[in-house]
């Protein structure tokens, strides 16, 4: 039934008793809840949709932002390995060579559209790459009058590692452009590269198509509730021109009845406006009463919905942050009000830290894209563990991963959660040398330690660049723990120890003195962990067997992943699947790390390089000293012949042949 029909046949039952004096105060009462509904409505769906609006813009300006950033430093990371060792600088050469040129200048892409570029200059402001060839080798100086703000950025640059601002830039084809730009200085040269990004260019289609949804939804809105106000109106005062005169207290009740059935509506709009405003954009109002009533609440249902897309593309931008950062850290930035905020807290956390044995050397000797390849892979598995069991990551460096548990979210079991990961982390190891024989990659080990303690997490760095991390002296510790720890090995700290106790399996001790650490320190061999992880290492063949002959090598020190110039001659006598021991005429000390080269006829040189760590050492006579080795690294093609050899019982006829 419309309003028209409503107030007819209320108003025929009441003609005989409502006086010309009870119309005009019931025509005053409608136009003051006319005035008030309407600007009720109004004022509260346009704050909804403004303060909507510019949360979503500041957050998408925000992700755009963090994504060219993070672009460019990957693409500095990359220009930073591709130089390495190409000094001095030969511009023309440089310039000449695809890779660097299209790592140097490649688009920024955004959803399939190419929104801004790179390039790359001097720390003389000189152009070294650009898209447009015809600026290589000017000098940002040039511009300095044109474009005040670009040459500041520019000038900031190099002093600084990265610079961001808002500037006039030019494009590809030489125009002016408002553009949002980031300079970051590549490593080890005398190189920044910028990242030149059009933000408005790149989200304005999401602006627009907002801007107008927005717009549009408020237009009807508000045309609807002032059409039906004056349909309300009109409709009144034709039945008041056919009451005559009547009772006071009827017409007043009446009128009571009337003023229910318009506002009942408008309050439920205002109920629902309340609940959205507090991020309840599920909330619907019944499509109930008068027509117009019934489209207004269908317009506000259909508002709801549009918020919770919008909610969506939030997620969206959340779920990208977490390729980046872990989910809760994600979670912390996105819905606490002092996410952002810089600073920390004392939080007790359980910190793992692992390192490849010997592949930082290894990579000197492989192709850049094999390296890359095998680090891809070895980090995907690590991650894939690490994200599985809540770790938080807080560096990967180079082949080296430094990870903690118990924070931002407390977890009661972590230091049980960081044993089960570094043992999962192990048996991934296994698999993946696995797949490193079939592809000829070279057989490596991780050593992996754990510990317990007290740290400072929280927000680090300044308002330009932050991350989630911690500090403290727990984390030294672990990093001093772990280059005892060898390859295939999991050692954990006496803090971590007295907390797991209960559930871990060990496999043996250590005992220790450590830079900076007074006394003896304790450190536990973890085989497996019992419980609802229930994980547990493969048993490694560790006897020692002689060798019919032994195997002639050089030994080389290494000092910090590199070679340090000493060397000297020596002998495999004896090997196991892990471990050998050798006699050197070079002088050894425990917890060395060194590598042999074996003299095999049938094994290439380069195929013969073994890299391990010095267990424990003695004098052996005649100025040899004999020393016990662990294996951390070896080529594919050796390590078979050293299983082979351990698998056979014709080893002297084996070695003959090689």
């Amino acid at each position: 039934m419309t309003i028209r029909s409503s107030l007819i046949l209320s108003y025929l039952a009441l003609v005989v008793l409502i006086t010309l004096g009870l119309l005009l105060s019931a025509d005053m009462l409608l136009d003051r809840l006319k005035v008030r509904s309407v600007t009720i409505s109004d004022e509260a769906l346009v704050k909804l949709t403004v303060a909507n609006f510019e949360m979503f813009k500041e957050k998408l300006a925000l992700a755009g932002e963090k994504m060219v950033e993070a672009a460019a430093e990957d693409v500095a990371g990359d220009l930073a390995y591709f130089l390495k060792g190409r000094q001095p600088y030969n511009y023309e050469q440089l310039r000449q060579d695809e890779v660097l040129r299209f790592t140097a200048t490649q688009d920024i892409y955004y959803d399939g559209m190419a929104v801004g570029y790179f390039c790359v200059y001097d720390h003389k402001e000189e152009i070294v790459w650009h898209p447009n060839r015809e600026t290589e080798g000017k000098n940002f100086g040039e511009w300095k009058d044109q474009f005040p703000a670009m040459h500041k950025c520019v000038t900031e640059s190099l002093k600084k590692n990265k610079v961001t601002n808002y500037c006039i830039f030019l494009d590809k084809d030489n125009k002016k452009m408002n553009k949002f730009i980031i300079l970051v200085k590549i490593l080890k040269t005398p190189f920044r590269v910028a990242a030149v990004v059009n933000i408005d260019k790149l989200f304005l289609p999401a602006y627009k198509n907002l801007e107008k949804v927005a717009e549009t939804r408020l237009h009807k809105t508000k045309r609807s509730l002032e059409n039906s106000a004056g349909k309300i109106s009109r409709q009144v005062k034709v039945a008041g021109l056919l009451i005559g005169l009547g009772l006071s207290l009827v017409a007043g009740l009446a009128g009571f009845l009337f003023a229910a059935a318009i506002s009942r509506p408008i309050l439920r709009l205002r109920d629902g406006v309340n609940q959205v405003g507090e991020g309840d954009f599920s909330v619907t109002v019944p499509a109930s009463g008068a027509k117009e009533m019934i489209q207004l609440a269908q317009s506000f249902n259909y508002l709801g919905q549009q918020l919770t897309e919008y909610m969506e593309k939030r997620d969206f931008i959340r779920d990208t942050f977490g390729r980046y950062v872990s989910q809760e850290v994600v979670r912390q930035l996105l819905e606490s009000s002092n996410g952002l905020e810089m600073g920390g807290e004392t939080r007790e956390v359980t910190i793992l830290m692992s390192d490849l044995r010997g592949f930082t050397a290894l990579i000197a000797d492989i192709e850049p894209k094999q390296a890359i390849a095998f680090m891809n892979r070895y980090l995907g598995k690590m991650i894939d563990v690490l994200t599985d069991h809540r770790a938080v990551i807080d560096e990967i460096m180079g082949d080296g991963i430094l990870a903690f548990f118990g924070a931002p979210e407390a977890q009661q079991d972590h230091p049980e959660r960081a044993v089960a990961c570094a043992l999962q982390m192990q048996v991934a190891m296994d698999e993946l040398n696995s797949e490193n024989e079939i592809h000829g990659f070279p057989h490596l080990e991780m050593g992996i330690a754990v510990n317990t303690g007290n740290v400072v997490v929280g927000n680090i760095g300044s308002e330009k660049r932050t991350k989630y991390g911690l500090l403290g002296a727990e984390v030294n510790f672990t990093g001093r723990t772990e280059t005892f720890s060898v390859g295939g090995q999991v050692l954990i700290s006496p803090s971590t120890y007295s907390r797991t106790q209960d559930f871990v399996e060990v496999g043996g001790t250590m005992e220790v003195q450590m830079k900076g650490v007074p006394g003896i320190t304790t450190l536990y061999d973890i085989q497996g962990i019992r419980g609802p992880y229930d994980i547990r290492l493969r048993e490694k063949e560790r006897n020692l067997r002689p060798l019919p002959e032994p195997i002639a090598a050089q030994i080389y020190r290494l000092s910090h992943k590199k070679l340090t110039g000493e060397m000297g001659s020596a002998r495999i006598t004896q090997i196991s699947e892990t471990e050998a021991v050798v006699r050197s005429e070079m002088e050894l000390i425990e917890w060395d790390d060194v590598r042999l080269h074996l003299e095999l006829e049938k094994i290439p040189a380069t195929a013969g390089k073994i890299y391990a760590k010095v267990m424990s050492v003695k004098p052996s006579g005649e100025g040899l000293w004999e020393a016990h080795l662990h294996f951390t690294s070896m080529p594919s093609q050796l390590y078979r012949f050293f299983q082979e050899f351990l698998g056979k019982d014709k080893a002297s006829d084996m070695l003959r042949d090689a």
